[in-house]
């Protein structure tokens, strides 16, 4: 049991490792959608708790990505995404009391999983170039530009290029997580860019979620807009890309980290942020991968995460952005860039020009389409149609 919790400079290294993907979304909800940042941050560090003390390993915690990315760009109310929540718990509930998540599993062979992984991937590596190439270092700041040769570049990216090179050089040090150094590194950039502004703003004092009531209005477009996009990508990533990234990683000690195991624990943390007006979270692959390759081996970096969020939303009263916003944008794009192509690299071992063409289709279809079920739906029918064509059309056997 102890051997599952270790409290060292790489756990915490690791711990911070997933924030290039964390941050950005949930800064978004409670600043666009004005979402209660107490409920948000408390949930994500509840889960973040609940998971490392359960799974005993660094399970992540996100936001619902498609839920995340819809509420925002359609101008969502609070009461419609929390809502989101609850019916997401729900299901996830059923699929894993009824057992229908078993069956569900035909539909995500191997290669399809790997596909799914590289899609993710991907993903993440379009957004960290969106971070590192924006007009603002720093959550809220101004725009910084600098002219190169008759050309106006954003300061962000040339401070994403030399942390990008610090990170390289630090990969395979043995004392210093080169996450903790970046960080350090980018909380010092953002001092010099006027991170620090907002913090006379921060205050001291007890801060508590209230009891969500969603109407039926707000169940019905929260179902509709939000849930029925969300739920293959949650089977997909979250469920099933999951498990397998984690038995990668960590072998015979992922064996609590099982399907039925993440719809639980995320049906239970849904029906929670519902409740109390979170957003909605998720187990998503790729944060087991940042977590994992910037130094998280046991469950204590989700326990020192999650005890970071629960103390920030509790404490904190209700103002937790000016802090969040110390962190500037290039420095969490490199990080989201680099865990990107780490976890795309996780489908080397498909070598089979079929395996190959799956997983190719999944990734480029999803990144085309910026929906990562779209991407499934395409794998999934090269898949059945590679199959049929085997079926009907044996290779011969060499003599």
């Amino acid at each position: 049991m102890l051997k599952s919790f270790k409290f060292n400079r790489w756990e915490l290294a690791g711990a911070l490792g997933d924030l290039g993907t964390l941050l950005p979304l949930t800064v978004a909800l409670v600043t666009l959608n004005h979402m209660n940042a107490t409920s948000v941050f408390l949930v994500v560090g509840l889960t973040y708790a609940l998971s490392g003390l359960f799974y005993r390993l660094p399970v992540p915690v996100q936001p619902l990505k498609a839920v995340a990315a819809i509420a925002i760009t359609a101008g969502l109310s609070a009461s419609v995404i929390s809502a989101s929540g609850l019916i997401m718990g729900v299901l996830l509930l059923l699929l894993a009391v009824t057992g229908l998540i078993k069956p569900i599993s035909k539909l995500f062979p191997l290669r399809i999983v790997r596909g799914i992984q590289v899609g993710v991937g991907l993903f993440l590596i379009r957004a960290g170039i969106s971070l590192v190439t924006s007009r603002q270092v720093v959550i809220g700041g101004s725009n910084a530009m600098v002219s190169i040769s008759h050309f106006s570049v954003p300061i962000s990216l040339l401070l994403a290029i030399a942390c990008g090179l610090g990170l390289l050089l630090l990969l395979k040090s043995r004392h210093l997580p080169p996450a903790l150094v970046i960080l350090a590194l980018g909380v010092a950039i953002g001092l010099v860019w006027g991170s620090s502004q907002g913090l006379n703003t921060v205050r001291l004092g007890l801060s508590l979620p209230s009891l969500s009531s969603p109407s039926l209005a707000d169940l019905s477009t929260a179902l509709l807009v939000l849930v029925i996009p969300q739920i293959p990508l949650t089977l997909a990533n979250a469920v099933f890309a999951m498990s397998n990234t984690a038995e990668m990683y960590f072998g015979a000690e992922a064996r609590r980290v099982t399907p039925k195991a993440l719809l639980t624990s995320m049906g239970l943390a849904n029906l929670t942020a519902g409740l109390v007006g979170g957003v909605p979270v998720c187990h998503g692959s790729g944060g087991l991968t940042a977590h994992y390759r910037f130094g998280a081996r046991t469950g204590s970096a989700p326990l020192m995460i999650g005890a970071l969020f629960i103390a920030l939303a509790i404490v904190v009263d209700g103002n937790i952005l000016p802090i969040l916003s110390l962190i500037p944008y290039p420095v969490l794009g490199v990080l989201t860039i680099f865990i990107g192509v780490m976890h795309a690299l996780l489908a080397r071992d498909m070598r089979n020009h079929e395996d190959v063409s799956v997983v190719a289709v999944i990734a480029l279809t999803a990144l085309i389409t910026t929906n990562l079920a779209i991407g499934f739906a395409a794998g999934i029918v090269l898949h059945l149609v590679l199959k049929a064509v085997r079926r009907y059309h044996p290779r011969p056997v060499p003599v």
